[in-house]
């Protein structure tokens, strides 16, 4: 009798000093990931501006404005630099200095109107435009603020745009056509046009180019082709508006933010299998995403709740919110701390 109260008074014990262990750890990891630093640079696409989030305050330390009807933004590698696309009204891109929250320079679109995805070129000089009303993608010096080129896409709507590492070659989402646009980025020739479900808008791909993501918004599906067999691998349904599409940097996980269904799901790349979806608030509206230098800390934007949402991908819990503008919608992390 007594070695069996012993036995149980042992084995709450160690059960007791488990438990302590678990909320220890995860208490610690809490701490660790609510002390992120660095900075948010936050389009806000209601309001024409961009705001500037220090992590550590976590609050708007600036709010610039671009051109009007701002909606995408590129981050330079350095995080010194950020390009927001001026797309309803702009025709513009507006170029900010990160480190000093100012802004550098408008470089006009007028003849690529409705510019749209953005994301910076492998030398981090240049950016490719995504222009929805000229069919094309944009090769733009930032430096200088000239039009390097004008790639013609040949399909109808160009929208978003996707960069293997070697940036050779740029690939387009034409929300008209149902189709996507592979172009040479040095000889501006269209290689190939690759059909896809109806209405595609979100895109990436792999750093090697061989694999390509595709979300349609009519179907609600989410497409991955192998760009070497020209095959389709993987197509999951049960999206609505699945707006955006990011790998992490070690290309394990592949983030889906669904804009009308309010959810985000995380996919394993390599087994095509999702690990979990995230359920929030109805009205969130979820669309801009970016990560930290962690890779698995992402920062995502709440349209319709004028927030910014930091979430562990690996537990699919929010650790923590920030106040942005009217409207977010694009985002890009440097690890810059603001002035």
């Amino acid at each position: 009798m007594f070695s069996s109260s012993l036995k149980t008074a042992s084995l709450r014990a160690w059960l007791f000093s488990f438990a302590t262990c678990i909320t220890f750890t995860a208490t610690s990891v809490l701490a660790e990931d609510t002390k992120l630093s660095g900075t948010l640079v936050v389009v806000n696409k209601k309001a024409d501006t961009v705001s500037f989030i220090d992590l550590q305050s976590k609050k708007i330390k600036y709010t610039l404005t671009t051109d009007k009807g701002p909606h995408e933004l590129a981050m330079r590698a350095d995080g010194q630099v950020a390009v927001v696309t001026n797309y309803v009204g702009g025709n513009s891109l507006t170029v900010f200095d990160v480190q000093q929250a100012k802004k550098i320079k408008s470089i006009d679109l007028s003849r690529y109107p409705r510019p749209h995805g953005v994301l910076f070129l492998k030398d981090q000089k240049k950016v490719a435009v995504s222009s929805e009303n000229s069919n094309s993608v944009v090769i733009a010096d930032i430096e200088s603020g000239k039009i390097v080129k004008a790639l013609n896409t040949q399909q109808k709507g160009s929208h978003m745009v996707a960069l293997p590492e070697s940036s050779a070659r740029v690939y387009t989402t034409n929300m008209g056509s149902n189709t996507v646009s592979e172009l040479d980025v040095e000889s501006g020739v269209l290689l190939r046009k690759i059909a896809t479900p109806n209405v595609p808008e979100a895109i990436t791909i792999n750093k090697d180019g061989s694999e390509l993501w595709v979300g349609s918004n009519e179907g609600g599906l989410l497409t991955v082709y192998d760009l070497k067999t020209q095959s389709e691998v993987k197509q999951w349904q049960g999206f609505s508006f699945p707006y955006r599409i990011l790998l992490t940097r070690d290309e394990q996980f592949a983030v889906v933010p669904d804009y009308k269904n309010d959810t985000l799901d995380v996919i394993d790349v390599k087994n095509k299998q999702k690990v979990h979806r995230i359920d929030f608030a109805e009205g969130t509206g979820p669309k801009g995403v970016t990560l930290h230098p962690n890779d698995r800390t992402l920062f995502l934007s709440a349209y319709g709740k004028n927030k910014v949402m930091a979430i562990d991908i690996l537990t699919g819990k929010i650790v923590f919110e920030l106040p942005t503008g009217d409207g977010p919608d694009g985002i890009g992390y440097s690890s810059h701390i603001l002035p």
